[in-house]
C-alpha cells in the first residue's frame, strides 16, 4: 500500500508537465502579441488610437475565449480541450499574416476600406486565435481540479504562464523580431503552441504523467462570488492601467527605443509573475478578506511611493547612465526594477488569490478571468487616453492608488474592522496626495519658461521660451525637441527650401511631420507651390505650432496648406493624391516604430505617390546613427529610387544633417531653372540663410550619389533592423559626429561619385569630387565655416 507522502509526491510531480506546457503557452502568447501588433499597425497606422484598438481587440478576444473555455471545461476532457485550443491557436496564427493585409493596405484586396472596416477586419482576423488562447486557463484550471489539485495549483499555473509571457516578450524584443522577422515570430509562436497542443493530447493517454488523486471541487467561492468578481475587476483595471502609465512615466527620461519600452513591460510582467507565485506559495484566499484588503492597500501605497522614488532617482533628467549600450540597458533595468517591481508584485497577488478561491472550477475561473480582462481593457484606455489628458500623469497615478486603497479600506469596513479601515483610508489619502504632487518636482531648466503644456496620448507636448533669446521650442516628454525658432531655425527652414529648389515646378507638395512648422513654412512664400499637405502624428503638435505663427508664417492655417493628423505612412498608403515633392522630417530612427519610416516598403509607397519627375527628400541626423545604420538606410532607399543624391542640410562636425533625395531618373541642375525657382521662393522669413544664400550654393551642399549595392542587408517591414540597431550604435558611441564623422567622410562620403546629378547651363566652381572633398572635409574638421 502506497504511503500518503508518496501519493502527495506523485500528485505534485504529476502537475509538472502541464505547468511546463502552460509556461510555454505564455511564451507563445506574448510573441504573438509582439508580431501581430506590428502587422496591425501597418493596416491601421502606428498611432496611439490604433494601438488602443489592437489592445482592446486582443483582450476582447481573450475575454471571449475565457468565457467559452469556462463553458466547455465542464463538458469536455479539460486537458484535451487545452490541447485542441493550442492547436487551434497555432493553425489560425499561421493564417494571420496572410489575412490581415487583405483589407486596408496598398496591396490588399480592399485597399480603400474605411477606418471602421479596417479595425473590424483586424479584430475578426485575430479573434479565433485570441479566443483560443483565452480558453486555455479555464481548461487548465478544470484539469487541475479533476486531478486533485487545489486553487493554489491554479494560481501557480497562472504565475508560470505570466512568467512565460515575460520570456516571450524578451525573446521577441532581443532576438526574434529582427533575426527571424515579424511574421516569422508569429509562425515561431505558432510552432510553440502546436507543440503544447500535441504534447497535451499525448499526455492524456499516458497514465504515468497524470496524478491519480481525486478530490471534490472546492466550493468555497460560492459564498464570496461577488467579492471575487469585484477584486478581479479592480486587479485588471489597475494592473494594466498602471502598466500603461509606467511606460509613459519612463518615456520622460529614457531614449524610448523598443528596448527601453520592453524593459518597463518586462519588469512589470516579472512583478505580476512573482506576485502570483507568492500567492500560490502562501495559499492566500479571497475569503480571507483582511489579507486581500491589506495587499490592496499596500499596493496603492506602493504605487504612490514608486512615483516619489522615480522622481528622487531621476530628477526627470535624461537618463544616460553607462558607456555602452549594454551598460545603459543594465542601468535602465535597475532603475525600472527599483520603481516598478514592488507595486507590480503586490498587485500581482490579487488575481491569483481570487483564482485560488475558485478552487480550480473551469467555469468560475473562466468568468473571473473574463471580468479581469474586460476591466483591464478599461484600465488601459483610461490610463492611455482619459486620466492623463483630464488631470495629468501624476494625478493619474494618484487615481490608481486611490482605487486600490479604497478597495482595501472598503473590504476592511465590510468585515466590521472600522478602526483599521479608517487607518487604511488615511494612509490611502496621504498616498494619493503624495502621488498627485509629482508636478512639484518638475522644474524648468534654468533660462526656460513653460508657455503651454498639453497632456496628449503621446506624452507631454510643451512650448517653451528661452528667456535669453526669446526663442520658442516645441518639445515632447521634456527631452525630445521638435525644433526651435532659435539658432536652428534657419536650418529647419532650409529643410523645406532645399528640396523645393531642386524641383522645376513643385506645384503639389507633402511634408511628413510638422514640428515647429518652420520646414513646411517654405511653401507659404513659394509662388510655384499651389497645394501642400502636412501630415502630423500628434494633434497637440499642430496646436503647439500655432504659437509659433510669427516664425512659421501661420503655415497651419494658410489656405493652400492642408494639415492631416495621421501616421505619415498610413496617409501615403491610402491617399489618391500624387506630389511633385515629398519631404520627410527628422524622425529619430531608434524610437519605437519610427523605423517603419525607413523601410524599403515605405520608400516604395512614397515613390508610388510621386508624379513623373517627382522627388522624395528624407532628412537624417547623422549624429543619431552609426555607419552601419546610415548604410542600412541608404541601401534600402536605393532599392526604391534609381538615383539617390546626398546633400548637406547642416555641415557641422557635431550635429551633421544630410538629405537623401530620391528620383526615378537623373537629377538635373539647370542654371536658368534654378534661378527661376529661387526667385519664386521669395525671401526667407528668418532673414538671409548664409548657408544657402542663392541657388548657386547648392554646389556646396552636394555630397555625391549613393550607388545601388545588390546583396546588402536591408531594412524591411519583416526585418525592422534599424529600430533595434540604431539605439545600440547611439549608446555605444558609434554615432556619426566629430572624429567618427570625419573618418567616415574620408572613407565613404567624400568618395561618392556625382553621376546621378547633371549640371547644365554653367560650370560651377569646385564641382569636382576632389574639390568638394577638400572643402567639406575642412568644415568637418572645424577648420572652416560650417557650410
Amino acid at each position: 500500500m502506497q504511503s500518503s507522502d508518496g501519493a502527495t509526491n506523485r500528485t505534485a510531480w504529476g502537475f509538472v508537465p502541464p505547468h511546463v506546457l502552460f509556461f510555454l503557452s505564455g511564451v507563445a502568447a506574448l510573441a504573438y502579441e509582439a508580431s501581430w501588433s506590428r502587422l496591425v499597425g501597418l493596416v491601421l497606422g502606428n498611432t496611439a488610437e490604433a494601438a488602443a484598438l489592437v489592445l482592446a481587440g486582443y483582450f476582447a478576444g481573450l475575454a471571449a475565449g475565457q468565457l467559452l473555455g469556462g463553458f466547455l471545461a465542464e463538458r469536455v476532457r479539460p486537458f484535451i480541450g487545452y490541447g485542441l485550443a493550442e492547436l487551434l491557436a497555432a493553425a489560425w496564427a499561421a493564417l494571420v499574416p496572410t489575412l490581415l493585409p487583405l483589407v486596408g493596405t496598398a496591396d490588399g484586396t480592399i485597399r480603400d476600406a474605411p477606418p471602421a472596416l479596417r479595425a473590424a477586419w483586424c479584430f475578426a482576423v485575430l479573434l479565433p486565435a485570441t479566443a483560443a488562447l483565452g480558453s486555455t486557463l479555464p481548461f487548465m484550471a478544470a484539469y487541475v481540479t479533476s486531478r486533485g489539485g487545489s486553487g493554489r495549483q491554479v494560481a501557480l499555473a497562472y504565475g508560470l504562464n505570466t512568467a512565460g509571457g515575460l520570456v516571450g516578450l524578451v525573446a521577441a524584443t532581443a532576438f526574434l523580431l529582427v533575426t527571424v522577422g515579424v511574421r516569422t515570430t508569429g509562425y515561431s509562436a505558432a510552432g510553440v503552441s502546436a507543440v503544447c497542443g500535441v504534447a497535451a493530447c499525448v499526455l492524456v493517454g499516458s497514465r504515468r504523467s497524470l496524478p491519480a488523486v481525486s478530490t471534490k471541487p472546492n466550493d468555497a467561492i460560492e459564498g464570496t462570488r461577488r467579492l471575487c468578481y469585484f477584486v478581479a475587476a479592480v486587479s485588471g483595471f489597475g494592473t494594466l492601467g498602471l502598466e500603461v502609465l509606467y511606460t509613459r512615466l519612463f518615456a520622460l527620461v529614457f531614449h524610448n527605443s523598443s528596448y527601453t519600452f520592453g524593459a518597463v513591460v518586462a519588469v512589470f510582467l516579472a512583478g505580476l509573475s512573482v506576485g502570483a507565485l507568492l500567492a500560490s506559495a502562501l495559499g492566500l484566499r479571497v475569503s480571507r478578506r483582511s489579507s486581500v484588503a491589506v495587499i490592496a492597500t499596500l499596493g496603492g501605497v506602493a504605487v504612490a511611493a514608486s512615483v516619489v522614488l522615480f522622481l528622487r532617482l531621476t530628477g526627470l533628467r535624461y537618463f544616460s547612465e553607462g558607456d555602452t549600450f549594454g551598460d545603459y540597458l543594465t542601468h535602465s533595468l535597475g532603475l525600472t526594477t527599483a520603481v516598478v517591481l514592488p507595486p507590480a508584485t503586490l498587485l500581482g497577488v490579487l488575481l491569483p488569490t481570487v483564482l485560488s478561491a475558485a478552487g480550480g472550477s473551469g467555469k468560475v475561473v473562466g468568468r473571473i478571468t473574463a471580468v479581469n480582462t474586460a476591466a483591464a481593457v478599461a484600465g488601459a484606455l483610461a490610463a492611455g487616453f482619459l486620466f492623463p489628458q483630464w488631470v495629468g500623469i501624476w494625478e493619474s497615478f494618484g487615481l490608481f492608488a486611490l482605487v486600490f486603497g479604497l478597495t482595501g479600506a472598503g473590504l476592511l469596513y465590510a468585515r466590521g474592522r472600522v478602526v483599521v479601515a479608517t487607518g487604511a483610508g488615511v494612509i490611502t489619502a496621504v498616498s494619493v496626495t503624495v502621488a498627485a504632487s509629482g508636478q512639484a518636482f518638475v522644474q524648468q531648466p534654468p533660462g526656460e519658461e513653460l508657455l503651454r503644456r498639453w497632456n496628449s496620448a503621446y506624452g507631454w507636448i510643451d512650448v517653451v521660451r528661452n528667456s535669453k533669446t526669446d526663442a520658442l521650442s516645441v518639445r515632447q516628454n521634456l527631452h525630445y525637441r521638435h525644433g526651435s525658432t532659435g539658432s536652428s531655425a534657419a536650418r529647419e527652414y532650409r529643410q523645406g527650401r532645399l528640396p523645393l529648389l531642386l524641383h522645376p515646378n513643385p506645384g503639389d507638395v507633402a511634408f511628413l511631420g510638422l514640428g515647429t512648422g518652420l520646414t513646411a513654412a517654405s511653401v507659404v512664400s513659394d509662388r510655384d507651390v499651389k497645394r501642400a499637405v502636412v501630415v502630423e502624428l500628434i494633434p497637440e503638435v499642430v496646436e503647439a505650432s500655432r504659437l509659433l505663427t510669427a516664425s512659421n508664417l501661420g503655415v497651419v492655417d494658410n489656405p493652400k496648406v492642408e494639415v492631416r493628423v495621421d501616421d505619415a505612412r498610413h496617409y501615403l498608403g491610402h491617399t489618391e493624391r500624387t506630389f511633385e515633392v515629398v519631404v520627410s522630417d527628422l524622425f529619430v530612427p531608434w524610437e519605437s516604430r519610427a523605423g517603419y519610416l525607413y523601410t524599403v516598403e515605405f520608400y516604395e509607397t512614397v515613390r508610388k505617390r510621386l508624379k513623373p519627375g517627382g522627388l522624395f527628400c528624407q532628412w537624417l541626423a547623422l549624429y543619431q546613427v552609426g555607419p552601419a545604420d546610415f548604410e542600412l538606410i541608404a541601401d534600402s532607399f536605393a532599392v526604391a529610387f534609381p538615383t539617390v543624391s546626398l546633400w548637406w542640410g547642416q555641415l557641422d562636425p557635431q550635429f551633421p544633417i544630410v538629405a537623401l533625395v530620391g528620383t526615378t531618373g537623373p537629377l538635373e541642375l539647370d542654371r536658368d531653372r534654378l534661378s527661376a525657382r529661387a526667385a519664386a521662393q521669395g525671401e526667407s522669413p528668418l532673414g538671409m540663410d548664409f548657408d544657402l544664400v542663392d541657388w548657386s550654393d547648392l554646389t556646396h551642399r552636394f555630397i555625391g550619389c549613393w550607388p545601388a549595392r545588390p546583396g546588402v542587408v536591408l531594412n524591411t517591414d519583416e526585418h525592422p533592423r534599424l529600430e533595434f540597431q540604431a539605439p545600440v550604435s547611439q549608446r555605444s558611441g558609434l554615432a556619426l559626429h566629430g572624429p567618427a564623422l570625419h573618418d567616415y567622410f574620408e572613407r565613404v562620403l567624400g568618395e561618392l561619385p556625382p553621376d546621378g546629378v547633371q549640371v547644365r547651363g554653367w560650370q560651377p566652381a569646385g564641382w569636382s569630387p576632389a574639390a568638394r572633398r577638400v572643402r567639406q572635409g575642412l568644415s568637418l574638421r572645424g577648420g572652416g565655416r560650417a557650410r
